[in-house]
């Protein structure tokens, strides 16, 4: 694994010069080349944390409903950084309001996310209390 970090990091830096030598003149490609680094790292990286999740998420759910909970954590993680990849892209190429935008729809999305959470810890409270 360690040898595949260190690899993955050199492409991320290559890449990296790549794209600021191409912003100054081909911005548009410089930023789907930017994209599409992303992704494939990303996607190449996922590969190995799945078995993890699965075997930590088997757990959880051996546990009780607490598996639900660690599902919705993983969602809520996996949301924060989608988001913040792409605020940080808008706000690479000078496009705040978008990045802005962008750090609202997450935090909307992890909002509605976790609204069974809360309606079933306050059910709970309320059982407890006898109401």
């Amino acid at each position: 694994m360690s040898g595949e970090v260190i690899r993955t990091c050199a492409i991320i830096i290559v890449i990296s010069v790549l794209i600021i030598s191409l912003r100054s003149r081909l911005g548009e490609y410089s930023f789907l080349l930017l994209i599409a680094t992303v992704c494939i790292v990303l996607f190449t990286v996922l590969g190995n944390l799945f078995s993890a999740f699965s075997k930590v998420r088997d757990l959880f759910n051996k546990s009780g409903n607490i598996g639900e909970y660690f599902t919705v954590a993983l969602k809520a993680l996996g949301i924060s950084y989608v988001t913040t990849f792409a605020a940080d892209s808008c706000r690479d190429f000078g496009l705040s309001a978008l990045a802005q935008t962008s750090e609202i729809v997450g935090k909307i999305a992890i909002f509605i996310l976790s609204l069974p959470l809360v309606t079933s810890i306050l059910e709970s409270a309320l059982k407890f209390v006898g109401l």
